[in-house]
């Protein structure tokens, strides 16, 4: 179990840091603004990696557990709800007169 913990770490770290190697490689052989602008113009059309397939994954079953234990039933509401109003006098700050 711990192999395999070790593993997926290693991995998902290595795709990070490859992606980013990679981008950093490109532009350093390829100073160009119009290449660079390609470049980014197909890596935006690609499909979503591994990784981000399922960090999405991830973020949909919590949400979804968050809802259906009522979690985010109030999380949009603009809605402000006043327990106890304040009854009392109103007090002035003692001041030293004018300088």
């Amino acid at each position: 179990m711990f192999a395999l913990s070790v593993v997926t770490t290693i991995a998902l770290v290595g795709m990070i840091w490859f992606r980013s190697f990679e981008e950093d490689l490109f532009v350093l052989l390829n100073p160009e603004q119009e290449k660079q602008n390609q470049f980014y113009a197909e890596r935006e059309n690609r499909t979503p990696t591994i990784y981000a397939n399922i960090t999405e994954a991830i973020v949909n079953v919590r949400a979804s557990i968050y809802d259906a234990m009522g979690f985010l039933d109030n999380y949009n509401s603009k809605e402000i709800e006043i327990e106890e109003e304040y009854q009392g006098e109103v007090n002035k700050l003692p001041l030293s007169g004018d300088k």
